[in-house]
């Protein structure tokens, strides 16, 4: 009977946060309060699950640690909550894009998100970012044995230099920008990343056209959290909640350097890459852990990381024309910047077009990556 009580409390903490708890208990002991005016009555079953609770539920700034669950979208022609120069996450996937303003993303940091990309498909999407570290990154939200009921996640407190999410569903913790369960039943789990960048409206819309973006209004624009700082990526200031987690004693690079970390695969070493020498190497071409991987810049501010080996042979790319966003192998084929093969032997592919394997990472600032990894390389130039 408990057991059941159990989950079902987790369950409404992590979906309503704390205020439906109180309404029952009388304090944070494990007490109900009797409405005669006695002495509390200790609830058996309040101690196997309120510790637990609370360590799934952030303490403090409720309303920014609720998710923006399946949020109202508007054509780019009908954005007019939007500034040209507004930061935007932007997605593409499946021929569909959409864009999260960042001062919208700032106020929820966690969306739990559906794209429709059939008549009759819908994909679910998880994307978070966090203004502090200039962290964020995109996911579907799936395992196998809820193929048909995608994870929906919430942030659970702060760790390691950034936020830290809870799914509903196992109550286990993951990294944001991972996509990785740290701790839980699904600890070791790994979620399917979607490419993201950050760049401004006008340059998403501009490449993006038929892009749907986000709907908000000028209050929530208004609201003060992520105005006063964090209104730009890589800047200086370090709320202490997030210093007190971060590990601030590797200065390999200053705290607030923007990198593209690259995650390790079982057995292999993170790598952290400056963005700002991603940016001026274009394409830069190097090796992790013995693969060779190409970094492209995307936008003003996103990185795409693929894979260089394809059927067996190591390509090596040069830009097309000055282009970042076209690339020419050895072989004369030409490459997007998703990694597609547009043009194979001068001609455009039959059937399936072949296509670059995407890489495991996201941008954000060196404090935060080096405190989710802290054995991590950092590239530099020969």
């Amino acid at each position: 009977m408990f057991k059941g009580i159990n989950q079902f409390w987790v369950g409404l903490v992590l979906g309503c946060g704390l205020v439906a708890t109180w309404v029952f208990l009388g304090s944070s002991s494990g007490s109900v309060a009797d409405s005669s005016g006695s002495e509390p009555v200790q609830d058996p079953a309040a101690t196997s699950w309120v510790s637990h609770a609370r360590g799934l539920t952030m303490a403090g700034n409720r309303e920014y640690a609720l998710p923006l669950n399946n949020p109202d979208t508007v054509s780019a022609e009908q954005a007019t909550h939007l500034k040209e120069s507004d930061l935007v996450i932007g997605l593409s996937i499946y021929g569909k894009a959409r864009a999260y303003p960042w001062w919208i993303m700032s106020n929820f940091h966690v969306v739990n998100d559906t794209l429709q990309v059939g008549q009759q498909s819908q994909l679910p999407l998880m994307v978070a970012m966090c203004e502090q570290c200039s962290g964020s990154a995109a996911f579907i939200p799936t395992i196998p044995e809820l193929e048909d009921r995608p994870l929906t996640f919430q942030i659970c407190g702060v760790h390691n230099g950034t936020f830290e999410i809870a799914d509903f569903q196992s109550q286990s913790k993951w990294h944001p920008f991972a996509g990785e369960a740290t701790e839980g039943p699904l600890k070791g789990r790994r979620l399917t990343q979607v490419g993201s960048t950050i760049t401004s409206w006008k340059s998403w819309r501009e490449k993006h056209p038929h892009t749907d973006v986000v709907l908000g209004s000028e209050t929530l624009r208004q609201r003060p959290h992520g105005q006063s700082y964090g209104a730009s990526m890589g800047h200086a200031y370090m709320h202490p909640v997030f210093g007190k987690s971060s590990n601030l004693e590797d200065q390999r690079l200053p705290s607030n350097t923007l990198v593209f970390g690259l995650l390790p695969e079982p057995g292999g070493q993170a790598l952290a890459v400056p963005y700002d020498l991603i940016r001026s190497r274009v394409p830069l071409q190097i090796d992790s852990n013995g693969q060779p991987v190409v970094l492209l810049p995307s936008g003003d501010f996103g990185v795409r990381a693929y894979a260089r080996k394809q059927e067996g042979q190591t390509l090596t790319f040069t830009p097309v024309s000055g282009s970042t966003f076209s690339l020419q192998d050895q072989n004369g084929n030409i490459w997007d910047e998703y990694g597609r093969c547009l043009l194979k032997n001068g001609q455009a592919p039959e059937g399936k077009a072949p296509q670059l394997k995407m890489l495991r990472g996201y941008l954000t600032e060196w404090y935060e990556w080096v405190s989710a990894q802290p054995e991590s390389l950092v590239f530099a130039e020969d």
